[in-house]
């Protein structure tokens, strides 16, 4: 190499944030609004699930699937759950708290309260009153929360924001399917009233 020449440093790219102090700089700007982008949208789904809890309270269960009151409670109760965890992630991804977000992940894969509370007569009840596809569904999102805790375990931010807009994801296509009712938003737009 010639005398007064600079040699310039190669940088390959990689998955991991922190590789190189301007990819650093850059991955954790994007994180930064990423989490924070992913906390309003969980906000917002927290806000809609209480929403849907006092409308259930007030209005009765949904139509389409009928549930004893127990088991409708031990539901509500799970829903709680899942809607703590997920609102929690967002703000452990911006403070790269592994253990917190692998944590969660494990308990939304592995249920809160319903596996561990189930009579055998309810389980019965919910195989008889749960429609196929919400099986389907359910099965799905606790898959989803198994990779995000192995996306956290591997410490890997941009997998975790990856498998967390999918359990996001899940629960908005869950939503719009069982409980439009109790989440309105995901029916069809109000009817304009057009005054002339």
């Amino acid at each position: 190499m010639p005398q007064g020449s600079r040699q310039q440093r190669i940088v390959a790219p990689t998955r991991r944030f922190g590789t190189h102090k301007g990819e650093y700089a850059l991955k954790n700007r994007k994180l930064v609004a990423l989490s924070l982008f992913i906390g309003i949208l969980a906000a917002a789904w927290t806000q809609g699930y209480a929403a849907e809890d006092h409308a259930a309270k007030n209005h009765g269960a949904n139509h389409d699937v009928v549930l004893s009151p127990g088991l409708l409670e031990l539901l509500r109760a799970e829903m709680r759950e899942i809607s703590g965890g997920i609102g929690s992630i967002p703000l452990a991804l911006a403070a790269g708290d592994w253990g917190a977000i692998h944590d969660t992940g494990v308990k939304l894969r592995d249920s809160y309260i319903m596996k561990k509370a189930l009579t055998p007569a309810q389980i019965a009840e919910l195989q008889h009153a749960l429609p196929e596809e919400f099986r389907r569904q359910d099965a799905g999102f606790h898959q989803r929360a198994g990779h995000l805790a192995e996306a956290a375990s591997a410490r890997d931010a941009e997998l975790v924001v990856f498998h967390y807009a999918r359990l996001m994801e899940s629960c908005a296509l869950c939503h719009s399917t069982f409980a439009r009712e109790r989440f309105p938003g995901f029916g069809p737009p109000p009817a304009e009233d057009h005054h002339h």
